[in-house]
């Protein structure tokens, strides 16, 4: 029975470890229902009770040498038995060793050879480890503001966005297609604020965050929108910024830059033709803080879900929408306005009536 007590007891000790490191790994990883963690806990929970009911004695012996409320005064507290040096030598190991081992587990570095390709290179070495998880204690920088706002340009209001067709999202998915052709004909200013609104727009505000249409991991929304007009109804050809806060435009430059795009574009006449370019671009501290070299995984992932949702969100209301991955960075980063490094063009969509 003594035995059974110490293994009882070990284990017990264990799964309290593992549960520590499989917490910080959930919360390090933002993985909100870890079936690791859960599982454990489960199981620790399970052991936690035989070692109750293996110490049933010890423990009746000692709420029974409790006192009583009626006693005037308190008998003498039981000996407390001293914690021997073996036993806080182990204690002492198994604190120290998840740390130790998350820290200097070895973590396979992908070599780059002469014909490697970068983005199997990136791929390999993002992959998250048990010393990326002590890492992920340490943030990367402070993050930014969550909402970029060009306070000097003029800010159009946009109409609250309300639905002009309804079908249903079957119907949407299984018409989408990449539209290229597109008429002369402008959107209506009611038709490019439903738009925008449903490809990235704030739908809930809790807790200080404005959840929106795309999910994004932690929430943090890297993706800002350059709508380049050409054709919509109460607006002049120009430059804007998506302010998603307020939902509103801001003008950044006027005139006409549909040429511009399409020689950008490597010569994709879309630009050209559609009524509308949108410009994503991602701010890449806004996620990279917390999820370090993670961080370009999940921006990339998010510029697809706001992608689909501008597919889908066209399609619903009758607009043709094609997406466009081959361009030239700096000239469009340049063009809007933004660095290239901090912030930076990753993806293009135009929309267009048909």
């Amino acid at each position: 029975m003594k035995t059974l007590r110490a293994i009882v007891s070990l284990s017990l000790l264990a799964g309290g470890l593992y549960l520590f490191i499989t917490g910080l790994w959930a919360d390090a990883l933002d993985i909100n229902r870890s079936i690791y963690h859960r599982n454990g806990g489960l199981i620790v929970a399970i052991i936690a009770a035989v070692h109750v009911w293996l110490n049933r004695k010890a423990l009746l012996s000692y709420f029974r040498s409790l006192p009583s409320i009626k006693q005037e005064k308190f008998p003498p507290s039981p000996p407390v038995e001293k914690l021997s040096r073996r036993s806080f030598l182990l204690a002492s190991i198994a604190a120290a060793g998840g740390f130790i081992l998350g820290f200097f587990w070895p973590r396979r570095t992908p070599e780059l050879g002469p014909y490697s390709d970068v983005g199997e290179f990136y791929h390999q070495w993002s992959k998250p480890g048990f010393r990326s998880l002590i890492g992920h204690l340490v943030q990367w920088g402070e993050p930014p503001l969550p909402f970029k706002e060009y306070p000097d340009a003029p800010l159009i209001p946009l109409p609250k966005p309300e639905p002009l067709r309804k079908i249903s999202v079957e119907e949407a998915l299984q018409r989408r297609r990449s539209i290229r052709d597109y008429s002369r004909e402008p959107l209506s200013l009611q038709e490019l604020s439903l738009l925008l609104f449903l490809a990235d727009g704030i739908t809930l505000w809790r807790y200080g965050i404005g959840f929106r249409t795309a999910p994004s991991a932690g929430a943090l929304y890297p993706i800002e929108i350059y709508p380049i007009i050409n054709r919509v109804e109460g607006l002049r050809p120009g430059i804007y910024h998506y302010n998603v806060r307020v939902h509103a435009l801001e003008l950044l430059k006027e005139g006409d830059f549909s040429q511009e795009m399409v020689n950008y574009c490597l010569g994709q006449e879309m630009p050209g033709a559609a009524a509308v370019t949108l410009v994503l671009t991602a701010v890449f501290q806004r996620t990279r803080w917390k999820y370090r070299e993670r961080a370009y995984r999940y921006i990339l992932l998010e510029g697809g879900h706001i992608g689909q949702n501008i597919y889908l969100g066209a399609t619903a209301m009758g607009l043709g929408a094609c997406a466009i991955g081959a361009f030239l960075d700096d000239p469009i980063n340049g063009l809007i306005g933004v660095d290239g490094k901090k912030e930076a063009v990753i993806y293009i969509l135009t929309v267009g009536k048909i």
